[in-house]
């Protein structure tokens, strides 16, 4: 009888000791998913943003993109974070190759048009994003008075349905959003009595 109690306590304490190394590797387990947790998930947020450099508009550049500049390099040269795809444009009945470029998950961003004779080079670069901005603060949403105040607009004038604010000085021109005007009053308006609170809408390098 006696024989038979040993046996049962020491198969008892067999069993305890297997119990307790599975205990064990359980709470390593348990400890070790922890760690796993830390491990970040690739997200569109990691996306690599674009340099703000590029972003910038100047004297007929805008960001490492120029007037003038051969459209094999500037294709070729579309920085991390901005993409870049093939559109189509009517001009005076002519169909011509155009490109627009944006950055990466965004709608709006640059229309950049070629010339070609015969290789195709950058010929006008349309802004209509409010991402880019001009050295004096100028982007697309500026109010007209700003853009008094940071440039010489020499002529305000409506031509193809468009009011445009010309500064020649700095190679662009500006369109605004004339829309809460009466059409009968956009020819009459000139520099000195387009309303200050008209906003940007595109902006042209050329």
């Amino acid at each position: 009888m006696l024989k038979n109690i040993l046996y049962a306590m020491l198969l008892g304490v067999g069993m305890a000791a297997c119990l307790s190394q599975q205990d064990e590797t359980q709470d390593k387990t348990t400890e070790s998913a922890p760690e796993e947790a830390l491990i970040p998930a690739i997200t569109e947020e990691a996306a690599p943003q674009p340099d703000p450099a590029l972003f910038v508009v100047g004297k007929q550049r805008v960001g490492n993109i120029s007037i003038g500049m051969p459209v094999e390099q500037m294709r070729k040269q579309v920085a991390s974070g901005l993409s870049i795809k093939d559109t189509t444009l009517q001009q005076e009945g002519i169909q011509s190759t155009a490109y627009v470029l944006h950055p990466e998950g965004q709608q709006k961003g640059l229309l950049i048009e070629q010339a070609c004779n015969p290789k195709c080079q950058v010929w006008r670069i349309s802004i209509l994003s409010t991402d880019f901005r001009t050295a004096q603060d100028i982007s697309v949403g500026s109010k007209y008075s700003e853009l008094q105040q940071a440039y010489n607009i020499r002529t305000v004038t409506y031509e193809e349905g468009n009011l445009v604010a010309l500064a020649p000085d700095a190679g662009m021109s500006f369109i605004l959003d004339h829309s809460p005007l009466p059409t009968d009053q956009l020819p009459k308006l000139t520099a000195t009595t387009a309303p200050a609170n008209l906003l940007v809408k595109k902006i042209l390098l050329y």
